[in-house]
């Protein structure tokens, strides 16, 4: 896992950007400033902490300081312009030590805090989207100050926002070994809906199989199977929202072997069955 610098400017207090090559993001990752990130077009898997989760077009996300976070968009995203993402990075001082501390900032403060499990808003309305292109067209310093401040007060205000991030998740506990996660997690990625042997991942990270699995449960506070499992149940949901496969197609065009252990597993995952589902979507 990686730990980035976002930006050193003596002209700006925060960073916000538009982004149409998602290869940027697609990397485990972690920095001092908080992100809120906004997908206008990209659909995709996030991990964050040991959340996984598949987003869509239209998605918010603001995370935490230091947070560990990777954003895998889908194939069909490779390429440039195809994708749309706007991401604003800042630190809790950005206005000063005690702006956040004012009275009238007590909901944008305990946002914030709660940002470090991680805050999604799975379909933001088209107004406050708007605010995130005015903000990134903006040149005016003082008028981006004053669109952040609307972009933060907007998201605070809006309802439900869903924690993502466990209780017991250790952040600080997963600063550390920067190439090997990256690697295990890209090859995990590329080949999840295959046969995935944990003895080629251990081998990949120079483990023992047993030692491998203490130290990948440690990083993600997922077991391997477990994270796995959760990937192939995103990818299921894919096609059974965006594509005319059927149930049992999903089923094995995601990795699994066995339709009884996909239903379970994605009941388990999704809080419904794959025919529910579906039926929400069509």
């Amino acid at each position: 896992m990686q730990k980035l610098h976002r930006y050193e400017s003596e002209t700006q207090s925060f960073q916000i950007r538009k982004d149409h090559i998602p290869q940027y993001h697609q990397i485990w990752h972690y920095h001092e400033e908080l992100e809120l990130i906004y997908i206008n077009r990209g659909l995709g898997t996030f991990f964050i902490g040991d959340c996984i989760q598949r987003f869509e077009h239209g998605a918010c996300v603001l995370i935490g300081k230091n947070v560990p976070h990777y954003w895998h968009f889908d194939e069909e995203y490779s390429q440039e312009a195809q994708a749309e993402i706007y991401v604003i990075h800042f630190r809790e001082d950005f206005a000063g030590k005690d702006f956040l501390a004012l009275p009238e900032l007590a909901e944008v403060r305990r946002t914030v805090q709660q940002a470090q499990k991680g805050l999604w808003i799975e379909a933001l309305p088209f107004a406050i989207a708007l605010l995130f292109q005015d903000l990134e067209k903006e040149t005016s310093g003082f008028q981006q100050l004053y669109r952040l401040l609307q972009v933060l007060h907007e998201f605070t205000q809006f309802a439900p926002k869903v924690s993502l991030v466990s209780s017991d998740y250790d952040i600080q506990q997963q600063h550390e070994e920067v190439t090997r996660m990256n690697t295990i997690i890209g090859y995990i990625n590329t080949h999840y809906r295959g046969e995935l042997e944990l003895t080629t991942l251990a081998n990949l990270s120079g483990m023992t199989r047993n030692s491998f699995c203490r130290y990948f449960k440690q990083r993600t506070g997922k077991t391997l199977t477990a994270f796995i499992t959760a990937l192939r149940v995103a990818h299921a949901c894919k096609l059974l929202r965006d594509s005319g496969a059927t149930i049992k197609e999903s089923c094995f065009d995601a990795g699994f072997n066995n339709f009884v252990s996909f239903h379970k597993a994605f009941k388990k995952i999704t809080g419904t069955t794959p025919l529910a589902y579906r039926r929400t979507f069509s």
